[in-house]
């Protein structure tokens, strides 16, 4: 079986060893490898495997057992095709390690790659990074399905296919997440997915620890995410024998973590992160060096596989999670609107109570509440502003609207143009002045189609004072 799984936190290795003259360079899966050839590479083969293999004593085993089969002659008259096959075979019956595999990779020197080879990548481009489909089902429920975790070289494009996808999700009542016959890919943007379900602060996920050359890397999630967070939002993941490597971590941290339902089959096992090796210019091998080392279990899915909380076939695990989210959702959907309710409240009453002179901090505190939870946006704010501005007759109150538009989004021209105004009717011109000067500021360097208006607006504070 194809394995595209590359679970550790770098790019893949590849280190090219190229054996001695003996090895005949021939092409073609279906050519037979001379006895002579065999055994420099079956050497080659089981070197790597003791050198790099997480354990030691299992790489020695390993190695040895191949080498024994070698002059044996268990591999003599094989064709790189049937090599792969039975060389696949006994690493993995000493090892039971799913990362560990053999195949025929004919080494070619090649050009870098063009921009469209790129976007044909069947990881890149045109599979969405991973992102294959993205819905809702009725009674507000969403659907997310990862076909895989791609290539670090897509790790920008994957994110960005992410923030897409939980944008089409963010108003959801539930999430359902199918990484059924996911075979894993970059654990990075594992992490990064994973940091939409968590409040802001990072949490750390997983450790890799790599015995060949003494190294520890880590993941956590992130603080920086440009889509709305849904910390409480209910999710269910639905797996299969066939979720592999970075399909099953997903499915663990979120299950240790707490912070989502499994539902399906046992994956399989591949916790053991693996790189790349060429053995010749005909041959690979890919061989398991990085250890997992979850932050809550200590230890991985490695053989055991993730097991559901509610085990079923792939084919029911869909329809159950759907029976489920929509239960879940609707109580999820209750809570959140009295949430609202409660934050609207205090911000109407915030309003209410507040007098000329009087601290701002209450307000400031509501409003970037109700903008937290979604409920006011930035033209949301401005118009309440110009609302107290122009029909309420209550600038003082406005002032205090508008400039907390500038603390939610500082970089926006039009919110200090208004904040600016709104000083200006309330005589602060100094102040006035300078916020009329930071939104033509912000406009240059954003290039706001309103910068002339924003210009004139300065001029006329300027001839006013």
């Amino acid at each position: 079986m194809k394995n595209y799984c590359l679970h550790n936190l770098t790019a893949i290795l590849i280190i090219f060893l190229f054996c001695s003259s003996s090895i005949i360079a021939q092409s073609g899966r279906d050519t037979v490898i001379d006895n002579s050839a065999m055994a420099v590479l079956i050497d080659s083969v089981a070197h790597f495997t003791e050198a790099k293999y997480v354990s030691a004593d299992l790489g020695e085993k390993a190695g040895n057992y191949i080498r024994l089969k070698q002059e044996k002659g268990a591999y003599n008259g094989l064709s790189y095709k049937k090599l792969s096959k039975r060389l696949t075979k006994d690493l993995r019956h000493i090892t039971n390690d799913k990362h560990m595999s053999a195949f025929y990779s004919e080494f070619k020197e090649r050009p870098q790659e063009s921009i469209l080879s790129v976007k044909l990548d069947e990881y890149g481009e045109s599979s969405n990074y991973g992102f294959v489909e993205t819905k809702i089902f009725k009674n507000n429920t969403g659907y997310l399905k990862i076909g895989h975790f791609t290539k670090p070289t897509f790790f920008d494009q994957a994110k960005q296919a992410a923030d897409r996808s939980m944008a089409i999700l963010e108003n959801t009542n539930a999430i359902i997440i199918d990484v059924r016959n996911n075979p894993g890919g970059f654990e990075e943007i594992v992490a990064y997915f994973m940091s939409y379900f968590f409040d802001g602060a990072p949490i750390y996920l997983q450790e890799y620890y790599a015995r060949s050359i003494d190294r520890r890397r880590s993941i956590s999630t992130t603080e920086d995410l440009p889509g709305k967070r849904l910390p409480k939002i209910p999710i269910y993941i639905l797996i299969n024998k066939h979720t592999g490597s970075a399909g099953e971590s997903l499915a663990y941290l979120m299950k240790h973590l707490n912070r989502a339902t499994i539902i399906g089959e046992t994956t399989v096992g591949a916790g053991n992160g693996s790189n790349y090796f060429r053995v010749s210019n005909e041959f690979q091998v890919q061989i398991a060096t990085w250890e997992t080392i979850n932050a809550v279990t200590k230890t991985s899915w490695e053989k055991t596989g993730v097991i559901p909380q509610i085990a079923t076939s792939s084919k029911k695990a869909l329809p159950t999670a759907i029976k489920l989210a929509e239960k879940s959702g609707e109580v999820y959907r209750s809570k959140l609107v009295e949430s609202y309710n409660v934050s609207l409240n205090k911000l109407d009453q915030a309003m209410e109570k507040h007098t000329p002179g009087a601290s701002d901090a209450l307000i400031i505190k509501s409003m970037s509440e109700c903008y937290a939870q979604g409920l006011l946006n930035e033209t949301e704010i401005n118009a309440m502003g110009y609302q107290y501005l122009n029909q309420r007759n209550k600038s003082i109150l406005a002032e205090t609207i508008f400039r907390v538009n500038t603390i939610l989004f500082p970089n926006s021209a039009n919110v200090f143009d208004s904040y600016a105004e709104a000083l200006a009717i309330n005589e602060h011109l100094e102040m006035s002045l300078r916020n009329y000067e930071k939104a033509v500021e912000i406009a240059k360097k954003n290039d706001d189609p309103n910068l002339a208006l924003f210009i004139e607006n300065l001029e006329k504070i300027k001839n006013k004072m």
